[in-house]
């Protein structure tokens, strides 16, 4: 028989925002969510949705990274409306945050570095990489890698996916056959223009020549060229951003947190192309799929 069995540590407010989650998970379930520290790096399309369900679904243990602010671009899929723009994200996004929330404990950065990522990381137990930034990216991974910290990545492109890097997994810059491994970290900051360049171009082609992406891309026609072509930004639609970051959220809380769902690792692709309506299965690496 069912019986509410409200843990000793929750405060009333607590309780009530998160008792409709039992049943679909337990009460013990639950303060596993509530405690485990997740560090969300990068609150913009993908990561804003995903910090605020995390929120949503109890987590009360969040870290939170972003160096940009809002601009007009932003306002078909993140979280912010005009008045927000020219505001830091992290900002903007911790205020939304504590107001589902008040007694959320949120870390805010602005930035990485080496000298303060050992606090960015500190009793992290899933990191979320969700940034643009392809330097910072490939320094962070290598940072998780070391310190035995699983991380998880998907891409808002519509056809639904996430993918985990961990010791048991290829590496990020190998997946993505990057050459990048000969720099340290204070190269990659000293060529961070050059790196960041070469890296997102060899990220773009990968990932959006997955099974039926173009065509989704292409339907105003010429987009999909000067996409890949860098001459104008990668292309963003609101369901396509909204449903990765939900199912980013199912990831991070059933196998990063909970660990009932088994990881799907690095290189390995298996998705749903939800427009379609295709299961779709590839292997990213060595620029072939």
């Amino acid at each position: 028989m069912f019986v509410n069995q409200k843990m000793n540590n929750w405060t009333e407010p607590y309780w009530e925002h998160v008792i409709r989650n039992i049943g679909p998970i337990t009460f013990e379930e639950q303060e596993k969510i509530r405690t485990s520290k997740v560090a969300v790096l990068g609150v913009g399309g993908l990561g804003g949705p995903l910090a605020e369900n995390l929120v949503r679904a109890g987590c009360q243990n969040l870290v939170i990274c972003d160096f940009d602010v809002f601009d007009e671009s932003n306002l078909n899929r993140q979280i912010c409306t005009i008045e927000d723009i020219g505001k830091r994200k992290i900002d903007v996004v911790e205020a939304f945050l504590r107001k589902i929330d008040p007694e959320l404990s949120v870390s805010k950065f602005f930035k990485i570095t080496q000298e303060n990522i050992d606090l960015v990381l500190e009793g992290v137990k899933v990191i979320a990489l969700t940034l643009d930034d392809p330097a910072t990216s490939i320094f962070i991974s290598r940072e998780a890698r070391k310190r035995g910290i699983p991380m998880i990545e998907s891409w808002a492109v519509p056809f639904l996916f996430t993918w985990w890097f961990t010791p048991d997994s290829v590496d990020y810059e190998e997946t993505y056959g990057l050459d990048t491994k000969k720099f340290s970290y204070s190269e990659l900051l000293n060529l961070k223009k050059e790196i960041n360049l070469a890296t997102y171009q060899a990220l773009l082609p990968k990932v959006f020549t997955m099974p039926g992406v173009r065509e989704k891309y292409d339907r105003e026609p010429g987009a999909f060229e000067e996409m890949m072509a860098g001459n104008i930004g990668a292309r963003s639609f609101t369901p396509f951003v909204r449903i990765t970051a939900d199912f980013l959220l199912v990831d991070v809380i059933f196998s990063g947190i909970l660990d009932i769902k088994p990881k799907n690792l690095a290189p390995n692709l298996k998705g749903f192309d939800y427009i379609n309506m295709e299961v779709q299965e590839a292997k990213l690496i060595s620029n072939t799929f």
